[in-house]
């Protein structure tokens, strides 16, 4: 394996290594380099999309875009918000907020919360020579108002998933029913990004659910912060992931 690089890490990389599994493709949101051309294909193409640093995490950078009536385009970082008139304006208003590397992704409509959108941070691991097992799961509760689940940043929450799910917009599918879709989706990635990351030993996958109850993934994380679980009421998920991992 190669070490870490920088641009190993990248989220482009693993989402390409994730993209080489056809059983993972409809999972993931198309998603590519930033520029003025893919700006604009992706705004052909999706009502929403995302674009939000190529390395990093915390949801810092983080802009949403959404298609309006009459060439205008709804450009949203953090809580506040700036509409702009055709594409060209929309990608320099972007530059202007851009100096690292950016990708672009089409934006997935999230279930929501009493308006608040979620997401899903999934724990898996292994140990050596078993099989990978998802150790943990929670929903992020955007802050009211935020287009990211990071709950520093939104000054959001964490909810046990099936709570969540069973008070969230969801339609057409049970708790049990979308937390297994998480499950197989999320052994699926871990399988596939350990082909790449050979000495990985557990991932953090950020997943989405759509108001269909369709599994998304989101990105996945290297390193996730597994002190998000001790902000559940019940600590006995942090207290599994903890001994799950001393005994690698």
């Amino acid at each position: 394996m190669t070490s870490l690089s920088k641009k190993s890490k990248s989220k482009l990389t693993k989402h390409r290594v994730l993209r080489a599994s056809s059983s993972l493709v409809s999972a993931l949101p198309r998603t590519c380099r930033f520029s003025k051309q893919s700006l604009s294909a992706f705004l052909d193409q999706y009502k929403k999309v995302i674009v939000k640093p190529a390395a990093g995490s915390g949801g810092a950078g983080v802009m949403l875009i959404t298609r309006k009536a009459k060439g205008h385009y709804r450009v949203q970082r953090g809580p506040s918000h700036r509409m702009l008139r055709g594409k060209l304006e929309t990608y320099r208003y972007l530059r202007r907020k851009i100096t690292t590397p950016y990708l672009i992704q089409r934006g997935i409509s999230l279930a929501r919360v009493n308006g608040s959108l979620f997401d899903v941070r999934v724990m898996v691991q292994r140990r050596s020579g078993s099989p990978w097992v998802v150790t943990g799961m929670l929903a992020k509760v955007a802050g009211r108002g935020y287009i990211i689940t990071n709950v520093k940043r939104s000054k959001g929450r964490v909810l046990p998933i099936r709570s969540a799910i069973q008070r969230s917009s969801i339609r057409g599918a049970s708790a049990s029913t979308i937390i297994a879709r998480l499950r197989r989706i999320a052994i699926l990635a871990a399988n596939r990004l350990a082909s790449y990351y050979t000495r990985q030993k557990f991932f953090g996958l950020d997943m989405g659910i759509d108001a269909n109850g369709r599994v998304w993934i989101i990105e996945a994380n290297l390193r996730p912060d597994i002190t998000l679980f001790l902000k559940l009421a019940d600590k006995s998920m942090y207290n599994h992931i903890c001994a799950y991992g001393r005994h690698v």
